[in-house]
């Protein structure tokens, strides 16, 4: 081996072990949420559970291959604190999967608005900015609707 293979060898070693590794890692020990259809609103159900006051509905679709439509969820707590929710319903999940990864490809300003995401079954979640803390007292229901599935 001359000293150019040796080299060419040594940088797929490090990016083998720096890219595909943790890729690998992270798709064995986070699966892809099941597509499976979700009955009745997780966002407004998981609100009116934990006292959080729904204090406006709307509908809304996002501008994605296989979107279906969804609700904007302005939430209240008894403090006056707010956070907007949207959910989006989708097709398949290979739709939904695309999308998720189109959020999470782009960054903060550039595309990608502030928030999170998180998958329940055919829905996708976008959590806006949440000052008030709204969401982890929602966020324990959410999860449990995306176990019971």
């Amino acid at each position: 081996m001359t000293g150019a293979q040796k080299g060419s060898a040594a940088v797929l070693v490090v990016l083998f072990m720096i890219v595909l590794l943790p890729v690998g890692w992270i798709l064995l020990a986070f699966p892809a949420e099941p597509h499976y259809a979700v009955s009745g609103e997780p966002v407004g159900h998981a609100a009116n559970v934990s006292g959080i006051t729904v204090a406006q509905v709307s509908d809304t679709t996002w501008q994605f291959p296989g979107a279906m439509g969804g609700r904007t969820y302005v939430l209240e707590d008894g403090e006056g604190n707010t956070l907007v929710i949207q959910t989006q319903v989708f097709d398949t999940a290979e739709s939904r999967d695309a999308a998720v990864v189109t959020f999470s490809a782009q960054a903060v300003g550039k595309g990608r608005p502030i928030g999170r995401i998180m998958v329940i079954g055919h829905q996708v979640i976008h959590i806006g900015p949440d000052p008030g803390e709204i969401f982890p007292r929602i966020a324990p229901r959410l999860r449990n609707m995306r176990i019971a599935g």
